[in-house]
């Protein structure tokens, strides 16, 4: 199965029984759609770089988890009709990594290439 990440920013106005249970849906939709969360990266309450919905703070929270792509879709539905969201991003790492990978070979085989004569 591919690796995802989903970065969330959540309401800074909800209370922590309120964000938890929140939270908690979200990891049920996910154990319920076949994924499974491998990390669980909790920035907590920061200031935003600008206003999102009038709001000048929110609540950080990064997970990396393995599942199929019903997963996502279901996720980023339910986060789309949650006024808790403020923002959400997902990522497949599996594309990322491999993109990373690429680049890295290309690297040293021109780090492996002979410089020219004239260059130093």
């Amino acid at each position: 199965m591919p690796l995802y990440e989903v970065g969330l920013i959540l309401s800074p106005d909800l209370e922590s029984e309120e964000r938890d249970g929140f939270i908690g849906e979200l990891r049920a939709l996910l154990g319920a759609q076949g994924a499974t969360i491998l990390k669980d990266n909790v920035w907590g309450k920061r200031n935003l770089a600008y206003a999102i919905r009038h709001k000048r703070e929110g609540f950080y929270l990064f997970w990396q988890f393995e599942g199929p792509g019903s997963a996502i879709t279901a996720l980023e539905y339910r986060l789309r009709l949650s006024d808790q969201v403020l923002r959400f991003l997902t990522i497949n790492l599996d594309q990322e990594l491999r993109r990373k990978r690429k680049f890295d070979v290309l690297r040293a085989e021109r780090k492996a290439r002979p410089k020219p004569a004239g260059e130093t």
